[in-house]
């Protein structure tokens, strides 16, 4: 089993990636006509922040927490 160590350095290339991928998604949307505006009002943007900002505290249980945040929650129908 590794260590707590061990994993971060395994991953954290990986992960840094991830986050300079996300950044470049959102700047890219942001200079675009009509991006700032929609980066204020989008949903899909409030969840991606939502997640990010769970993502920015310590806890457990991330991965679900933020499973939880794209899911559908409407009720199925009849």
């Amino acid at each position: 089993m590794q260590d707590a160590q061990a994993t971060l350095d395994r991953y954290y290339l990986e992960m840094r990636w991830r986050c300079l991928s996300l950044a470049a998604d959102f700047d890219r949307v942001e200079r675009l006509a009509g991006g700032a505006a929609l980066l204020d009002s989008d949903p899909r943007i409030k969840k991606l922040r939502d997640a990010m900002t769970l993502l920015a505290r310590p806890g457990a249980n991330r991965a679900e927490h933020v499973q939880m945040i794209f899911s559908d929650k409407t009720p199925p129908p009849r």
